[in-house]
């Protein structure tokens, strides 16, 4: 290889990692930079591995998961029609349009639509999810409590 090949390729490594280093240091200063869209502080992106995901399930009435859980918790956010959810010793709490629950981590519950109405929810999950036993009948027409 001539000389003038191998100092054309270390100039080209040069000004490759020079275009990496300040690329580099812009997206780090891009990152820092503030977001006109929150104040009064610092908000930062918080990233999870694996992340966490967003069910978005339409339950038909008397439509309902089996027990479960989740190694994170879940919300449940009903964003039409009417939901039903149960912490395993709890009442079987009704939901409307607007109303969110959240089930702690470790703890068995279920949810779904009611047995003559049914509903739109958006269920953000973390961690696993360990399924149970069905819901029985008579767990699911439980006299129900408003939240």
């Amino acid at each position: 290889m001539s000389y003038q090949l191998r100092s054309y390729r270390l100039a080209g490594a040069l000004a490759l990692g020079a275009v990496l280093a300040i690329s580099g240091l812009w997206t780090m200063h891009a990152q820092q930079a503030p977001n006109p869209n929150f104040t009064g502080g610092t908000v930062t992106r918080l990233t999870e591995n694996p992340p966490g995901q967003i069910g978005y399930f339409h339950f038909d009435p008397g439509a309902r998961t089996k027990w479960h859980i989740h190694e994170k918790g879940q919300l449940v956010f009903v964003e039409e029609g009417v939901g039903l959810v149960q912490q395993k010793g709890g009442p079987v709490i009704e939901l409307h349009a607007g109303e969110a629950i959240w089930c702690p981590p470790g703890v068995a519950h279920w949810h779904g639509a009611a047995p003559d109405k049914g509903g739109t929810q958006y269920n953000v999950t973390r961690g696993g999810i360990t399924w149970l036993e069905p819901v029985t009948d008579a767990e699911f027409t439980a006299k129900t409590v408003r939240k």
